[in-house]
């Protein structure tokens, strides 16, 4: 079985299990890491996160300490200066990684805390309109698989003021570059504030950054201080997106009530915590099901299971046409359901090395004309 894109500390406590079949197959025998499930805190109370001590800290204090770090004179890495991010800087740190190199801390903490500066100023909800001349491209789960990642640039352009970007959640965890994927979404974020966005996944959350690989990769490549400057900053990341007011864009799905749009405005996000049975919640974990009306999650109870008349009656009752969310692994890295009105984009193929997938992603353009792309997994050096 191959592992290639396993964070190491998933691989400890290794353990051959019976799976329920990503791809309605006869049962396979997959040896996963017995920390994928069976989570106490998502199978109890499922209010779950950190005390909130995180967000107490001064961050102007914190950004005043980040400006002062020396850059070394031994250091040939990747720089800017004045605080002003380029396209030169970007893509020189993307080719440093690519070569298993890392950049110097000072660069990194004025990334993150500037992303994080810009993230409180957005709303919970973000209105996206696509220009004339441009397109919207919507990916999903990236988890760490930063040669898959670089690759979507490759097959579909780097990101630019007309070549728009929307990844839908999950960055990290798992993979074993989950820093370089999100250092690199937050890079661009800087450099393109109003034609590349982000959403927040359920995996951007403490918790899960903790149990899943991220929190061991940080702290090994940098600092466990590094560490909870990510934690923080996934606090402020936005819920959902709004494309051309017909195009409703959210990591996992619906919830069971009557919502709104107003409602997904209203959420109050910036805590450490999920508060169980909450919209918050629902947008973060949730899934789409064949069957109408509502189950319970699947995910040992997080989120629900929607189905189509769910998924329909929310959206005549918001003026929209068409649903898109990710966290869920699909055969061709993309599912059409509920009568074409809810679509999944999963963009990390052949996941974790074990699942064979394909990737897709979704462009968009200013008609709203849907075009899906899907491409194999690229080796990993």
């Amino acid at each position: 079985m191959a592992t290639r894109y396993l964070n190491p500390s998933m691989m400890q406590s290794f353990k051959s299990i019976f799976v329920k079949p990503l791809f309605k197959s006869p049962t396979t025998k997959l040896a996963i890491s017995s920390v994928f499930f069976n989570r106490p805190s998502f199978n109890s109370t499922r209010s779950f996160g950190s005390t909130g001590a995180y967000n107490s800290s001064n961050w102007n204090t914190k950004f005043k300490s980040i400006n002062e770090i020396e850059v070394e004179a031994q250091y040939y890495g990747p720089k800017f200066d004045d605080m002003i991010i380029t396209k030169e800087f970007v893509e020189d740190m993307i080719e440093h990684f690519k070569k298993k190199k890392k950049i110097h801390e000072k660069y990194a903490y004025q990334i993150i805390l500037t992303v994080r500066k810009m993230m409180l100023e957005t709303p919970t909800l973000v209105d996206i309109t696509i220009p004339q001349n441009s397109k919207l491209t919507v990916c999903g789960d990236i988890h760490g698989q930063f040669y898959d990642f670089i690759n979507i640039f490759k097959i579909n352009g780097v990101p630019s003021e007309t070549n728009m970007y929307l990844f839908n959640g999950d960055f990290i965890n798992r993979g074993s570059f989950g820093f370089e994927v999100i250092l690199a979404l937050f890079a661009y974020k800087w450099l393109y504030p109003k034609s590349f966005y982000l959403t927040r996944g359920n995996h951007e959350h403490i918790t899960l950054a903790k149990n899943y690989g991220f929190e061991n990769e940080v702290n090994t490549k940098y600092s466990k201080t590094m560490f909870e400057y990510f934690a923080e900053t996934f606090e402020t990341l936005p819920l959902a997106n709004l494309i051309n007011k017909k195009i409703l864009v959210v990591h996992g799905g619906l919830s069971n009530s009557d919502i709104t749009l107003d409602d997904i405005k209203n959420i109050y996000r910036f805590k450490s915590y999920v508060q169980a049975d909450s919209l918050m919640e629902y947008l973060l974990w949730s899934d789409p099901k064949e069957k109408p009306g509502c189950d319970i999650g699947k995910r040992g109870g997080i989120g629900i299971g929607f189905g189509p008349d769910i998924t329909e009656n929310f959206l005549k009752r918001n003026n929209l046409d068409l649903l898109i969310r990710s966290h869920e692994v699909k055969k061709e890295g993309y599912e059409i359901e509920h009568n074409g009105k809810c679509i999944t984009i999963f963009s990390a193929p052949d996941y974790c090395g074990v699942c064979g997938n394909k990737g897709a992603i979704i462009n968009i353009a200013p008609d709203l004309k849907l075009t899906y792309k899907t491409f194999e997994a690229v080796p990993q050096p």
